[in-house]
């Protein structure tokens, strides 16, 4: 095999000497409209392997060839029926030399082939077609071979380009991948969908001062005919798809014990430690778990690396994976339990891909729920496995379940498995919180259905049975109905399994309580928050039912009682034991659904949670009563006066998982009060009181996980809603920035910005500049949008637009600016708006900036707002392409919210004054009796 790979090398140097001279263009396409199925590849061709050869010229020095590079693959082929036609990916690459040979047997030289014309270019779908001069012989193995060059953009997309100052103020470049889901072929010629899976063999020729790095262990490295430079010839991969494939130059360190290391630059390296020690702790976990051990699955070791440029937030390149720099690098002085928490988070789901993903992968994006949901699902239990203090199975159902609820109950969601998925835009939808909160969901839904040792022992099975291959939904069923006990609706599991992965959203299911607390009838209905928007509302789910009631207040036993039928039929059950008085379902909330009840039960619920330990009601149960209680009354399936009046119970509640999903609820209300907050912001002081008071902003050693996140969270929602002890205290830790505790600095500076002026942000910003955390520097550009003066607002916006943020972070710091501050909303459209050309230069294009705008106009309150948009659409919407659809649906975004705050909104301010008023009221009366108690006392 060497001795072949060496061969392969001396043709590639001689191809690039002849490269110039057998420069060929491709011909364009011949016809002008395409048809969805024309982006996906015929089946008839099948690659089994690509020898790969890359030189990446990353030096300025390099003149006209900077920030390029040369390739040359050979592609082993097998065709599955005879035929003349070969289609095949390739995207910006300049093709010097193109031809064929059938693979001969043993050393026998080959008799290279021409192809017969020149290729046709379908480039709207990134595919050329070769006409070979003769039949290709079904079965038969053939070689195509290319020799091209290519661009290394700074778009974070293919073989891309990154930078970064070292210690010296040194600007220093590397050369790093991102396929996933169509960028293969900027690299390489290839097959570039997941279900052609094939093993590769890559060398890289580089610079003596660099080191690389892809999928499989180095296996040798020698000298390369130009002085300085090597080439380094690395182990052949695993079958696998082109999106997994990776490559990194540069001159990272490397914190390693042979099999695992984590990669970053050299002034970073000692922030590698943690990652280092969770991913290895977290690995090993996961091979127990799934009973196959990664270093036994086709690949030795497994490097991590932290990019300073990367578009994703992660990404499972099979033995290389690739993070941002504030996904994967802690410092032990610096970096939030929060922040630390994500890094465990993110590295357990990039490894679980290890497994689903990369091992076993779905067939097409159509399917993309098979990878990420699973990704998802063990991103909060695998690292659960290792962490076991944070508590993470609840955190999953504030974070999953509450947050892809919003977005899968309007006309704007998409199914699990959804075959209409053909273009790069498709493909991107395809990786939306459906894919991956929905998917996740839906797995822990089944797991709590079938049972957990059932689970899990089905998705050892599938990981075996599908190794290696390409897989389809229908596949997992199966696995999972191998193992699904007949006691627990097995006869309903294929109902269940298609009506959530082929129908968009989910029920509300609404249960009643007879009369004499002896029985409860289930019946459902679509829930949907916006009425008329489109969504179809008649759909009905299969769906497993838990519940308990107050005889029973049994919160941990999550197993379904009965299977709800996708019917408008009614389902009455007898309750257990004594008659209820009350009864909740979806245990733990286990299940994919909202629950509504009749009004009597809600109020026999919320006089529950009034009592001392909130009558054992469990934590996550509590959260999913105040999630369905602010959604459906937003929706208005029930009415405020009830919602407002069972979340007063809030008052006495010091639990995360709760006020997580109040504070969720509570967000959207505020955004439609606009500026107009004076009540609501006395009713947040009022209901975070007891929180406010037990957590305060100090940190004692005892705290849980969960106690320090909600800290941040209970003072973030006092101070920005006018809690003068907590503005001053906050204050008050500003005065040393350098020594603020980590866990309350997001707060700590984003009070001091927004109270503050031009001196707190200068403080702010200079800070951010020579911060060498890349979390702490995160969170410090993060704090920037929580400044309020104009003159600031404009500086923060053209630091956005200048090359001091990093563009894969310019949408996150813009946000700031308007999510933090209710009153910035104006200012910050204005400057979009105006700006909105250099934006999209800053931003890489107009998509990105369409989808800012959009962002902003869901937060307008006011039918003047509408306006300015409707009038900066018409002006310039045509220069966004198809993102002008983007800013159009905001109009109609704008334009329902204004509805929705015309029709619900009245009630909640109405409440508010009341519950205002009467604060005020009392207040003065117990002022009043004391005055008086201190007047009998004084005669």
């Amino acid at each position: 095999m060497l001795t072949l790979r060496l061969a392969i090398l001396w043709i590639a140097c001689a191809s690039a000497v002849l490269a110039d001279a057998r420069r060929l263009e491709l011909q364009p396409p011949s016809t002008l409209a395409t048809e969805l199925k024309e982006y996906r590849l015929a089946e008839h061709i099948m690659p089994s392997h690509y020898d790969i050869v890359l030189r990446p010229y990353l030096s300025e020095s390099d003149g006209d060839k900077a920030f390029t590079f040369d390739g040359e693959v050979w592609i082993e082929i097998v065709p599955t029926v005879t035929t003349k036609l070969v289609a095949l990916h390739a995207k910006n690459l300049t093709i010097r030399l193109l031809e064929y040979w059938e693979k001969p047997a043993g050393n026998v030289n080959p008799t290279v082939l021409k192809f017969s014309g020149p290729p046709v270019a379908k480039l709207e779908v990134d595919q050329m077609e070769l006409t070979t001069a003769s039949d290709l012989v079904k079965d038969k193995a053939y070689i195509l071979h290319f020799n091209y060059s290519g661009i290394m953009e700074d778009d974070m997309h293919g073989f891309y380009r990154s930078s970064y100052q070292n210690d010296n103020n040194e600007t220093k470049w590397l050369g790093s991948t991102q396929f996933q889901t169509n960028h293969a072929r900027r690299a390489f010629p290839s097959f570039d969908e997941p279900q052609f899976k094939a093993t590769f063999n890559v060398t890289l020729i580089r610079h003596r001062t660099l080191n690389s790095y892809s999928n499989t262990r180095l296996i040798s490295t020698y000298p390369s005919d130009k002085p300085d430079y090597f080439v380094d010839v690395f182990k052949k991969t695993p079958k696998m798809s082109t999106y997994l494939l990776a490559f990194i130059i540069s001159e990272f360190a490397i914190r390693q014990d042979g099999q695992f290391g984590v990669l970053a630059r050299p002034e970073y390296y000692e922030q590698t430690q943690y990652s280092f020690n969770v991913g290895r702790q977290i690995l090993a976990a996961m091979d127990v778990y799934f009973d196959l051990k990664y270093y036994e699955m086709g690949n030795d070791k497994m490097d991590m690396a932290a990019i300073p440029d990367f578009s994703a937030g992660a990404m499972e390149n099979w033995g290389l994976l690739t993070y941002r720099e504030r996904s994967l690098l802690v410092d032990e002085s610096a970096t939030t339990l929060s922040s630390r928490q994500a890094i465990a988070a993110v590295v357990a789901h990039e490894q679980a891909h290890m497994w689903f993903g990369d091992y076993v992968t779905c067939k097409w994006w159509s399917y993309t729920w098979l990878n990420e949901g699973f990704a998802r699902f063990f991103q909060y239990f695998g690292t659960a496995m290792v962490e076991k203090d944070w508590e993470l199975e609840k955190q999953f159902v504030v974070d999953q379940i509450q947050t892809v609820m919003s977005m899968d109950s309007t006309n704007a969601t998409n199914p699990l498995s959804d075959e209409n998925t053909y273009t790069p835009a498709d493909l991107s939808r395809m990786f939306n919180s459906i894919s991956y909160n929905k998917g996740g969901t839906f797995i822990r839904m089944i797991e709590h259905a079938m049972g957990t040792d059932n689970f899990k022992k089905s998705l050892q099975e599938y990981l075996k049975k599908y190794a290696y291959q390409s897989t389809v939904p229908e596949n997992l069923l199966a696995a999972w109905q191998a193992n699904w006990p007949e006691n627990r609706f097995k006869v309903n599991s294929e109902a269940i399994f298609k009506n959530f992965t082929t129908q968009v959203g989910y029920p509300v299911v609404n249960v009643e309580l007879s009369s004499d607390g002896k029985q409860v009838t289930f019946s459902q209905k679509r829930f949907l928050l916006k009425a008329g928007d489109g969504a179809i509302a008649s759909l009905l789910y299969t769906v497993p039912i838990s519940y308990t009631t107050n005889v029973e207040n049994d919160f941990n036993n999550t197993t379904p009682k009965l299977v709800l039928k996708d019917t408008t039929e009614k389902t009455t059950i007898a309750v257990s034991g004594n008659a209820a008085s009350w009864v909740i379902a979806n245990i733990q909330e286990t299940g994919y659904y909202r629950v509504n009840y009749t009004e009597a039960n809600w109020n026999a619920i919320h006089k529950s949670l009034q009592v001392a330990g909130w009558s054992g009601i469990h934590e996550v149960n509590r959260a999913q009563i105040v999630d369905d209680l602010l959604n459906m009354a937003r929706a208005g399936y029930i009415n405020y006066e009830l919602t407002l009046a069972v979340l007063e119970y809030l008052e006495t509640e010091t639990n995360y998982i709760p006020w997580t999903s109040a504070f969720n609820g509570f967000n959207y209300l505020a955004i439609r009060l606009g500026t107009d907050t004076q009540d609501f912001a006395n009713y947040i002081r009022q209901l975070t009181n007891k929180a406010y008071n037990q957590l305060g902003f100090i940190e004692r050693p005892s705290d849980s996980a969960l106690e320090i996140y909600l800290r941040t969270k209970v003072l973030s929602w006092s101070c920005r809603y006018g809690h003068g002890g907590c503005i001053n205290q906050a204050n008050s830790y500003f005065k040393s920035i350098t020594t603020v505790p980590k866990n309350i600095r997001s707060v700590v500076y984003c009070v001091a910005l927004r109270e503050g002026g031009e001196s707190q942000f200068n403080s702010v910003h200079e800070k951010s500049k020579t911060e060498k955390v890349a979390t702490e520097k995160t969170l410090l550009q993060n704090s920037f949008g929580c400044v309020k003066t104009q003159a600031l607002i404009e500086k923060v916006f053209e630091i956005v637009l200048s090359e001091e943020i990093r563009r894969q972070d310019k949408s996150a710091v813009l946000s700031t600016l308007y999510t933090e501050n209710s009153q910035n909303v104006d200012p910050v459209f204005k400057l979009v708006t105006d700006k909105h050309e250099a934006l999209a230069e800053a931003m890489g294009g107009y998509s990105a900036v369409a989808t800012v705008i959009s962002n902003i106009a869901a937060r307008f309150t006011e039918e003047a707002q509408l306006k300015r948009l409707q009038e900066f659409n018409n002006a310039s919407g045509k220069k966004f392409g198809s993102s002008e659809a983007t800013l159009k649906n905001a109009e109609i975004t704008v334009q329902e919210n204004l509805d929705w705050a015309t029709a619900k909104l009245g009630t909640f301010r109405k409440y508010l004054a009341e519950r205002n008023g009467s604060a005020v009221v009392n207040a003065f009366s117990i002022f009043s009796l004391l005055v008086v108690a201190l007047v009998t006392m004084l005669r």
